[in-house]
């Protein structure tokens, strides 16, 4: 990673800073020493320099600041958050999510998969209900979604014959 890359990802947000200055203006509008702060909190005082600087990056720590001087947590709204991801799914990950709520809109939720489906059944099914065109979504990425499915606990592998698994919903 270039050094330029390293700082950027480094460098505070604005909303931490910005949470940070509340929360000091915040402590000292209130009376409340640093040290007050450790005692209600048990975080250090260099944390909490660090806090009110916008340095610190676990959360938890302004939370746990922000309720010890009762700082209303509904007044983060203010730091302008923008409430987007740091980098933008592929077109392959963006598929792989439309081709997911599919299958569990039309065949999870529906339990139409009940009474086990192969990725061969789930592509005719969703081509039946004319969700997807013939030949538009491969048996590889279908499995790709059911494997996920399985690691969430929605369904499990009832049987599996070679390379083909029977999907079932979990119990």
């Amino acid at each position: 990673m270039s050094n330029e890359k390293r700082s950027e990802r480094i460098k505070s947000p604005d909303y931490r800073v910005f949470i940070g200055k509340n929360l000091r203006s915040h402590r000292i509008d209130h009376g409340y020493t640093l040290k007050d702060i450790k005692e209600m909190t048990g975080i250090p005082i260099n944390t909490l320099i660090d806090i009110e600087k916008g340095e610190v990056t676990n959360i938890d720590y302004y939370v746990e600041y922000a309720k010890s001087v009762n700082y209303p947590l509904a007044n983060l709204k203010q730091a302008n958050i923008i409430l987007e991801p740091l980098n933008k799914l592929s077109n392959e990950s963006l598929k792989r999510i439309k081709l997911t709520k599919e299958i569990r809109k039309h065949i999870i939720l529906t339990e139409y998969i009940s009474d086990g489906l192969t990725t061969n059944d789930i592509i005719e099914e969703l081509v039946r209900k004319k969700v997807i065109k013939k030949g538009e979504v491969t048996s590889t990425e279908v499995s790709g979604v059911m494997r996920n499915l399985a690691a969430d606990n929605i369904v499990e592998v009832e049987s599996k014959t070679g390379n083909k698994n029977t999907y079932i919903l979990k119990k």
